[in-house]
């Protein structure tokens, strides 16, 4: 049995900079405000409490603060890990003028949250362009699946404003170090002077020449 590499100290800086959640929320934000032009798109580090969407406190409406409310582990059978990160996309809405004609709070909430479910649903958007830089993004997934709710009710729709949220599970997988980290295949250089792994050796698009003309030869020939 292959004994695990114990882990090593890393300091507060190192820890703060490799946080694959907090970078990922950042792609979600940056993503979703080149997405939604006309849309203020804010980070919100949790939950949002009613009362604090009604006094704007959170982020001015047409606006979108986006935040999580729980992460769980899920361990691989190497040794490695992923982060399945449940995100929320609160989107509040109030009445607006929108292209010279009055829209309603509820009409402009649900295009907002529908837009939210389309780009969730888009196999170029959903991973945020992090592909490469947090690791391997996992598309949203499909049980519990993405899901637009309203999170008002009619007294807080009196106060101006309404409310939705948008809730979707995402994984950042491949993290952690496997058990067989160090047992990578090799392949033997053809001088002999070292090895090379066997994810990095280059192999031809097209068999060589002389080695097709070897083939025809022993096929012309017939069996020995």
């Amino acid at each position: 049995m292959i004994a695990p590499a114990p882990i090593a100290p890393v300091p507060l800086a190192d820890l703060i900079a490799a946080d694959p959640v907090q970078a990922l929320k950042a792609a979600v934000v940056a993503r979703l405000a080149a997405l939604l032009p006309g849309v203020k798109v804010v980070s919100h580090p949790g939950r949002i409490d009613i009362a604090d969407v009604v006094a704007k406190s959170v982020v001015a409406a047409p606006g979108i603060a986006v935040g999580w409310s729980r992460i769980r582990a899920r361990r691989l059978l190497d040794g490695g890990y992923g982060l399945a990160v449940e995100f929320a996309a609160y989107v509040v809405t109030e009445d607006a003028v929108i292209a010279g004609r009055r829209v309603e709070r509820e009409t402009l909430g649900l295009a907002i949250g529908h837009r939210l479910l389309a780009i969730l649903e888009d196999a170029e958007a959903q991973t945020w362009g992090a592909i490469g830089v947090l690791g391997l993004v996992l598309p949203p997934e499909a049980d519990p699946a993405p899901e637009l709710k309203p999170m008002f009710t009619v007294r807080d729709a009196a106060a101006g404003a309404a409310y939705y949220a948008v809730t979707w599970t995402q994984c950042v997988a491949d993290l952690g170090r496997s058990l067989f980290a160090s047992d990578r295949p090799t392949v033997t250089d053809l001088d002999g002077t070292g090895t090379t792994p066997f994810a990095d050796v280059q192999f031809p698009d097209q068999i060589p020449p002389e080695v097709l003309a070897l083939l025809a030869q022993e096929s012309a020939d017939g069996p020995a």
